[in-house]
């Protein structure tokens, strides 16, 4: 008699039970799925869309394919699409959809990314998903640094399209007839008002005047809508539940201010993530945190609707922002900027917030939180008088860069700060170095005054003098609204000036004297090295200083940011003809600084004659 062996059921069970759970965890971290390309797409087909409305929940929008714009940019195409559902015959097409991928036979065709202003169906462009995956595929090595300014609107040819294409354009009032019959070239393109769909950047913490000031400088960058919100999302993530149609947020401040561009998420195979169907301000490789979010509510207007959302917990980080999409990776996390700005006036209030690291964003952002944190406890209009002290800490270097200065200002613009973000700008765009900033701290003392004290003449005690001696003179200046004041300065005349000749003294203030000082030592505004650069920012003359200036009748060079101040005229002969360049001529002058309580203003120029007497 045959003997049966049995197989115990949890032998069989184990293996059956492991491939469930791997077949799982693979449905949700590898999420990538077919893909259709726009050769297989043709006018009438339909499809859905997905997208978050409210809160986290993923929802679907019904899509109707009017056609696809051939070679709309180079080598790249444009689907249109119809869409309907979910609030979006009230609100057309949304601000914050950016991203959101559109299907049809359940085969990923690309990302809602672009629209038309003030239309009244919710008629889109659609990012063809080939081109979104190209941005997966660039190397590393050979990535771009390049952001795309007002370059935002598209032409295309109608004569190069289908006809069916252009009929349906006409039905929904985005081509006017009168155009297609009166134009005099039928070959000649005529614009389509296609513009990437408006980035919600959600702002909070942020004086809303400060937004006023830096909405032109976002719009310079990309397209963007700035809104404000009260704060971000504290809700926790599953990242299995992050997938094409969650929403995205790329935060760019972090901290008592905080700012986070808002869009949709495309695609996510695996860790990989495309997102918005366009750039964010096209800056090719880059190093961006990449977080969940929340939606609020959507805001319906004529003018364009706009997702309410909050950023929620950091994921990741955005390495690419191309013409396509930008695009990231979950588990990957970038270093922010830490930041520190203390305002000591009509109220103490520190602000710490971290920004991203950025050559273009950085000065920007800090600018933004500067602005904020002045207006939201200083007055605007009328007199102030600020003392800026800036402090940058450079990655290897043992020494912060400190730089102060003292400014007046009596208009709502707070234009001294621009003397905050030009040294920043300067360091991370120097030619010397890749330079890193560690941190940035500034200490802004404002008062409620105006300090200023006009240069109204000077005296000397003798007009006619001696090589070497010892000359009084009497700096008479004029505070506003005081009495005029005398302020006594010793100056020497030079020992080797030369008898019968004349010495031109000049008093004048810390801007006219760098105006003059790049005439007479240009070579100084054009360091050769990371060190002279530093030195050159650190060493600003000081507003509140009377430069004494006397120039000499001696001539000298600037070599690769080195002075050499007096020299023989056989040298200077010899490098005027040198077939090397780095030489810049230099006119010597001897230079005395004194400090004051006020911010001079002004020039006075006496010359004084030498005696030619021994």
């Amino acid at each position: 008699m045959r003997t049966v062996k049995s197989i115990p059921f949890l032998f069989i069970f184990k293996p059956i039970v492991s491939l469930f759970i791997l077949l799982v965890f693979f449905s949700h971290s590898a999420i990538a799925m077919e893909t259709m390309d726009t050769d297989e797409i043709t006018p009438g087909m339909k499809g859905y869309g997905k997208t978050v409305f409210s809160g986290s929940q993923i929802e679907s929008f019904d899509v109707e394919i009017l056609g696809v714009l051939k070679n709309w940019e180079a080598r790249n195409d444009m689907i249109l699409v119809k869409m309907t559902g979910g609030p979006l015959e009230k609100t057309g097409i949304i601000a914050g959809m950016s991203g959101s991928p559109v299907y049809v036979d359940n085969k990923l065709i690309g990302a809602v990314s672009h629209g038309w202003s003030f239309a009244k169906d919710a008629i889109a462009g659609v990012t063809p998903i080939r081109a979104m995956l190209d941005v997966l595929k660039i190397d590393s090595e050979t990535r771009e640094n390049t952001y795309a300014g007002n370059n935002s609107t598209w032409s295309t040819s109608l004569s190069t399209q289908d006809s069916d294409v252009v009929a349906r354009l006409q039905s929904h009032g985005l081509i006017h007839e009168s155009v297609l019959t009166k134009s005099s070239n039928p070959q000649q393109p005529f614009t389509l008002s296609l513009v990437p769909i408006q980035t919600p950047v959600i702002i909070s913490g942020f004086d809303y005047r400060s937004l006023n000031s830096v909405s032109p400088l976002f719009n310079k960058l990309g397209r963007f809508s700035l809104q404000g919100t009260s704060g971000s999302s504290n809700s926790p993530t599953d990242l299995y539940d992050f997938q094409p149609g969650s929403s995205v947020a790329v935060e760019i401040i972090r901290g008592d201010l905080s700012a986070s561009a808002i869009g949709t998420v495309t695609y996510r195979d695996d860790k990989n993530i495309l997102a918005f169907g366009h750039p964010l301000i096209q800056i090719g490789s880059t190093d961006l945190p990449m977080s969940t979010a929340q939606v609020h509510t959507v805001l319906a207007s004529q003018s364009g609707s706009v997702k309410m959302a909050s950023p929620g917990e950091i994921i990741g980080r955005i390495s690419q922002d191309r013409r396509s999409a930008i695009a990231g990776r979950i588990g990957e996390y970038t270093k922010m900027l830490p930041c520190q700005t203390e305002i000591r006036g009509s109220l103490n209030v520190k602000y710490n917030f971290e920004i991203v690291h950025n050559k273009v964003l950085t000065p920007i952002l800090f600018q933004m939180a500067v602005e904020s944190a002045l207006l939201a406890t200083e007055k605007t209009i009328g007199e102030k008088s600020v003392n800026l002290k800036l402090d940058i800490g450079i990655a290897g270097r043992k020494e912060s860069i400190k730089i102060e200065n003292r400014y007046f200002d009596s208009g709502p613009s707070w234009f001294p700060i621009y003397n905050t973000i030009q040294p920043i700008t300067t360091l991370l765009n120097n030619e010397f170095q890749t330079t890193e900033i560690e941190s940035i701290k500034l200490v802004a003392d404002i008062s409620e005054t105006n300090n200023i004290a006009s240069i109204a003449n000077i005296r000397v005690s003798k007009r006619w003098v001696a090589p070497g001696e010892e000359v009084h003179l009497s700096i008479r200046l004029r505070p506003n609204t005081q009495d005029y004041v005398s302020i006594p300065v010793g100056i020497k005349i030079p020992d080797d000036v030369v008898r019968g000749t004349s010495v031109r003294v000049t008093v004048c203030d810390a801007i006219i004297s760098r105006m003059m000082e790049m005439v007479s030592a240009p070579g100084h505004f054009s360091p050769a090295s990371f060190e002279q650069l530093v030195n050159n920012l650190e060493d600003t003359e000081s507003n509140n200083n009377i430069i004494v200036k006397i120039k000499l009748n001696k001539r000298g060079l600037t070599y690769n940011g080195e002075d050499f101040p007096s020299l023989p005229n056989s040298f200077l002969t010899i490098m005027s003809l040198s077939n090397q360049s780095g030489a810049a001529p230099l006119q010597s002058e001897t230079v005395k600084r004194i400090p004051t309580k006020w911010l001079i203003n002004g020039k006075k120029t006496i010359i004084l004659f030498v005696d030619n007497k021994s």
